[in-house]
């Protein structure tokens, strides 16, 4: 054989080694595509199940009312509710609060009235809806009442840490801390925004004594008592 033939063997050899690489590489490279697809459509739906998964009613605190907008606090079967919407960072909230807890204190214990607290995020947004979350999670354990007290009489921008001192200074116990760390009434705590517009609530303090609104003119202990003595006589006995 030729040197001229030897080397166009050599080139054909070549040429067809190179044919079979490109065809092994097409095909490798078609199977890789596909993989890859398989495997996208495999993250998808394990997205989909789990965005699924998550789904489900938004966690409430153990003492909400059955209109799921606010927490009471006292006997259930009092003859009057006072309904209390408020913003742990609204100073109107906390003048109403240090002039008049005591008088509504006063009348739950008595078991006179109940009153239930519906916190809202109007004044101080990202910070009210970290004390609303944490007056979620002491309600769970008993607290609320003293939860309420123990904000007002000291507002600032609550951070869960702060929120955790604040737990602490008044004895809560139990799941508080982790409550108040993981959020978890803050959904509730968002959707509590919902029922105020249903209450046609737009500020913060508005309070409801069986459903009749309090002037503000009547934001006293003698208004307080007088409009919970007056709605006693006229509930059904």
């Amino acid at each position: 054989m030729s040197k001229k033939t030897e080397a166009r063997e050599r080139v054909k050899a070549m040429r067809e080694e190179q044919a079979r690489r490109q065809r092994r590489r097409e095909r490798a490279l078609r199977f890789g595509i596909a993989g890859a697809v398989v495997a996208a459509v495999a993250i998808v739906a394990v997205a989909i199940a789990a965005s699924r998964g998550s789904d489900g009613p938004t966690p409430r605190p153990d003492t909400v009312t059955v209109d799921g907008g606010g927490i009471m606090v006292g006997d259930p079967d009092a003859p009057v509710t006072i309904d209390y919407w408020m913003d742990f960072l609204c100073p109107h909230c906390q003048e109403f609060e240090a002039a008049n807890a005591g008088a509504i204190d006063a009348l739950v214990e008595a078991g006179d009235a109940n009153i239930v607290y519906h916190p809202l995020d109007f004044t101080g947004d990202t910070y009210s809806r970290r004390a609303n979350n944490a007056f979620a999670c002491a309600a769970d354990e008993g607290s609320a009442a003293e939860f309420v007290d123990a904000a007002f009489a000291a507002p600032e921008q609550w951070t869960s840490d702060s929120l955790r001192e604040l737990g602490d200074s008044i004895g809560v116990s139990g799941d508080y801390s982790s409550c108040v760390g993981d959020g978890t009434y803050e959904g509730w705590a968002a959707d509590v925004r919902d029922t105020a517009r249903d209450a046609a609530v737009t500020g913060t303090p508005t309070v409801f004594v069986d459903g009749e609104t309090l002037p503000n003119t009547e934001w006293t202990p003698d208004g307080i008592n007088a409009a919970v003595a007056a709605a006693a006589q006229s509930s059904p006995q």
